[in-house]
């Protein structure tokens, strides 16, 4: 179609082509430099964003250890506050234990009236006084009467006696039981303190977690924000690209078909010559030098 149009045409089409190409190439210019500098800031937030991420996973992995540790102290102390209620439950059974041994060694004692030491002498006294001794029937009834209470009396003193020492062993078990509570109660302490500081620690790391977290989430906020500037911008550039092309094909065409004119009319332009320029010979028989020219590069005339 184009091969059809006149030359001026063609020139008027080729030269819109060219400024509208013109316009094009400079809307892809300012596209590109547009995305240029967006895509600086989405590196730039996806550099922070990911710098950030970084130290988050870092903190986590800190805070993961601060947590086992803190975790292996406290089944420390629970393992501990176990062996503390054992021993509680044990104290207050051997107070029970005494409770009953120090009343039994009460009642013992009240029915012994005296030391064991002691009321073995008398008995012993009494008993020689009563095989040895030459008394009457009638205080020999009453000293086997009072032989037979001190037997009594000796065998009462003698289990209050077994009871103390039972109580002095129980008082004694009590007293280390304590004395290894005291030292569980310490140990519970420390280890609770040093429990507190990995917590405390954990706890500060969360809330850094937290920060950095938030400043990352920031960054990729800005770097979404970014993306929905940039896809855009993609998509114009290509196509701008696309367009771009299509127009330098046509441009091409149409640049082919003007120089295909521009060509057809030097031929023609050059036949006209090459007829006056053979006319004149033929009428004249003389020629100018340009008609020299024209004759001799068509043939019509040999040197």
């Amino acid at each position: 179609m184009s091969q059809n149009l006149p030359e001026r045409a063609l020139r008027d089409r080729v030269n819109k082509l060219r400024n509208e190409l013109d316009q094009k190439e400079r809307e892809l210019s300012k596209a590109f430099k547009d995305l240029s500098l967006h895509r600086t800031s989405s590196k730039r937030f996806k550099e922070e964003r990911d710098r950030l991420n970084s130290e988050v996973r870092a903190l986590g992995e800190e805070a993961s250890i601060l947590k086992m540790h803190r975790d292996i102290i406290n089944q420390d102390i629970a393992r501990i506050k176990k062996r503390r209620e054992g021993l509680q439950r044990e104290i207050r059974l051997e107070r029970g234990i005494i409770d009953n041994a120090k009343n039994e060694r009460d009642r013992l004692n009240e029915i012994s009236k005296g030391k064991y030491d002691k009321l073995l002498s008398l008995y012993t006294e009494n008993l020689e006084t009563f095989i040895s001794a030459d008394i009457t029937l009638e205080h020999e009834i009453d000293l086997f009467n009072q032989l037979i209470k001190f037997g009594e009396r000796i065998n009462a003193a003698k289990e209050a006696d077994q009871k103390h020492r039972e109580l002095r062993r129980g008082y004694k078990h009590i007293k280390a039981m304590q004395r290894e509570l005291e030292m569980i109660h310490e140990r519970i302490q420390r280890l609770a303190d040093e429990s507190q500081q990995y917590h405390e620690k954990l706890v500060d790391t969360y809330k850094k977690i937290d920060l950095i977290r938030a400043e990352s989430d920031e960054y990729h906020k800005k770097l979404i924000e970014t993306y929905k500037i940039t896809d855009p911008l993609r998509d114009r550039i290509d196509n701008l690209k696309k367009t771009i092309k299509e127009m330098r094909e046509r441009l091409s065409t149409e640049i082919r078909a003007l120089k295909d004119a521009q060509l057809k009319r030097e031929e023609t332009k050059n036949e006209e010559k090459r007829i006056e320029a053979r006319e004149r010979y033929q009428k004249t028989g003389k020629m100018s030098i340009e008609d020299l020219r024209i004759l001799i590069e068509n043939k019509e005339l040999k040197l």
